[in-house]
Formats: C-alpha cells, structure tokens, sequence
C-alpha cells in the first residue's frame, strides 16, 4: 500500500507542470485521480491550440515513453461537431 501511494505521488510530482499547465489554461471539468498505476488526466480545453500545447507538454514530460498516464483532453463540440 506505501508503494502505491508512494508511486501516485511520484506521478503527480512528474506530471505537476503539465496538471499546472492545464489549469492555467482553464481546461474545464479537470479531472487527476490515479487509477491501477496510472495517472488520469481529463477535462475540457478551450481551444484546440490549448489542447495540441498540452500534449506537446506531455510528449516532453513523458519522453522515454513510459505510458503511465492517460490524457483525455477534448474540446467543445461545436457546429455539430465531435472533437
């Protein structure tokens, strides 16, 4: 169970610039919990051009790839559109 909490807290730490980022940018609906090992991400950008620099966050943030966090970032539906 420590090591559980201790790897949740690593992964916050790791990801703390990019769950910054996303609240600065007002992504609505934000969302971090950890679930099995894996840190989850969720809310809603306000543009596209937010939602692409967060991802680009995450790509540097997570540079060898390691896959321990799921980023679900979508925009607002406009126009009948699904984002």
């Amino acid at each position: 169970m420590n090591e559980m909490r201790e790897r949740v807290m690593s992964l916050t730490n790791k990801y703390r610039e990019l769950i910054t980022a996303a609240r600065a940018a007002r992504v609505s609906d934000l969302q971090v919990k950890e679930q099995n090992g894996v840190l989850h991400i969720e809310g809603i950008a306000p543009s596209e051009e937010t939602k692409q620099k967060l991802r680009n966050l995450y790509e540097r943030l997570d540079s060898d790839g390691s896959g321990d966090v799921v980023m679900n970032i979508t925009i607002p539906q406009r126009n009948g559109q699904n984002n």
